[in-house]
């Protein structure tokens, strides 16, 4: 089921690249297409591997031996036991089955962490996969700010044009000065060359964008569409956050381990058994020997045996194996505290970032509300003549201002959000 809503969602994403794409439509995109999830989905199976092994060792082996044997000159006479200079051909086969029956419980316990480390993997990958997230709502939003941007230039190129055709008119009717004419140009010109940079740096967002997602490079814009930014992470999905679930399976691990290091100081206890049989014949000798079959069944056998081993002294490698093992699991425990104060403090660091960008934001759009009345006084003035065309320019150029501080505000308080959110274990991506 779950695998059927994972190609509902990435159809839909991909249906999505021929039209609107959302923040989402976005996140679920590189989710599935980003270099590095998809490099780090490849951990997944490097240790899905290591499970395989370590349950291999827990199991029966089984296995199936057969030689052959062409000898010639001075032989020893299996019949007589004595040295004769006869050629003869001789094979054996046998079928050998070894069960562990104890070991310490090295084995059980090297399999249990063996499947802990694959569940931290997934949990590192998700880890992983989130800070990619976070990257593409950047590398998003900073496509709108760009695209706000750009809007803004065009808006402003035309209207300065449109007053520098007005002062052009007024100095031809002589209520205009040159240097009012000039200033205007060159107030034209600004615009013009802020436009240029501006589109220019919308293409890198773009760019950026598309190698963040995994996405073909292209210079192609996408069609982008802000969707409600409060739906995203929005408390509907809460969920243990993915580097606290990756420290507690590293302590969890460490158990594992260690246990299965002590567990070599136990005796080993294996049973044993298997069935075997051989063929013999002198060659160039006319005499008649046992068929093959019939040698195979004569000289049938089978064994059964229990196999004991017990530890005296191994050169000190299994209590090496202990302190490691007992010292990297301090460090587990170690590494879990201070993910989860790190944690905290990035929950409290996101919280005031948040809080601080609300009142950015609130102060910022205050300022854009006076510029813009003051500007349209000073604009006012210049058509009665009341006020040059410096005035003019500066007090466009604080407009500008103000307009570019008020976006980037806005855009900054949505990434503090969802920032906040994805710190206190909510989900980014909607399914």
């Amino acid at each position: 089921m779950k695998r059927m809503i994972l190609i509902l969602c990435v159809l839909t994403a991909a249906a999505n690249l021929r039209g609107q794409m959302t923040l989402n439509d976005c996140l679920i995109y590189a989710r599935e297409h980003a270099y590095a999830n998809r490099i780090d989905r490849l951990a997944d199976r490097d240790a899905a591997a290591d499970v395989r092994l370590a349950a291999a060792q827990v199991m029966p082996y089984l296995s199936l031996s057969a030689n052959g044997n062409l000898s010639s000159g001075r032989n020893i006479d299996p019949e007589t036991n004595t040295y004769d200079n006869k050629q003869t051909l001789a094979s054996g086969f046998g079928l050998n089955l070894s069960i562990p029956l104890f070991d310490g419980l090295v084995n059980i316990n090297n399999l249990k962490a063996a499947r802990v480390a694959r569940k931290k993997t997934a949990q590192r990958i998700l880890a992983a996969q989130d800070e990619v997230s976070i990257e593409v709502v950047k590398a998003f939003y900073n496509v709108s700010y760009c695209k706000s941007m750009v809007a803004q230039m065009e808006e402003q190129l035309t209207r300065d044009r449109e007053d520098l055709l007005a002062t052009e008119k007024s100095f031809t009717l002589g209520t205009k000065s040159g240097a009012d004419v000039a200033e205007i140009k060159a107030l034209v010109a600004s615009d013009e060359f802020s436009l240029i940079n501006q589109k220019n740096l919308l293409a890198k967002a773009y760019l950026a964008l598309r190698a963040g997602m995994g996405m073909e490079l292209s210079e192609e814009p996408l069609d982008l569409v802000e969707d409600d930014p409060g739906s995203y992470g929005d408390g509907s999905d809460i969920r243990r956050h993915p580097k606290i679930a990756e420290a507690e399976l590293a302590v969890e691990e460490g158990i594992y381990t260690l246990r299965a290091a002590k567990g070599s100081y136990s005796p080993q206890i294996s049973l044993t058994g298997g069935i075997s049989t051989s063929y013999y014949k002198l060659m160039g000798m006319n005499m008649a020997y046992p068929s093959f079959r019939r040698q195979w069944k004569d000289n049938m056998g089978e064994y059964v045996g229990v196999q004991f081993s017990f530890p005296l002294f191994d050169g000190l490698s299994t209590s090496g194996r202990v302190r490691k093992a007992s010292v990297a699991l301090q460090e587990s425990r170690l590494r879990l505290e201070q993910t989860r104060y790190e944690l905290d403090r990035n929950v409290r660091e996101a919280q005031l970032d948040y809080v601080s960008s609300c009142e950015e934001s609130v102060a910022a759009q205050k300022r854009l509300e006076a510029e813009e009345f003051a500007f349209k006084a000073v604009r006012r003035k210049y058509e009665l003549g009341q006020s040059s065309a410096i005035d003019l320019y500066t007090s466009a150029a604080k407009l500008a201002t103000a307009r570019a501080d008020a976006e980037g505000k806005r855009i900054q308080k949505i990434i503090n959000m969802l920032t906040l959110r994805y710190c206190k274990g909510e989900n980014l991506i909607r399914e």
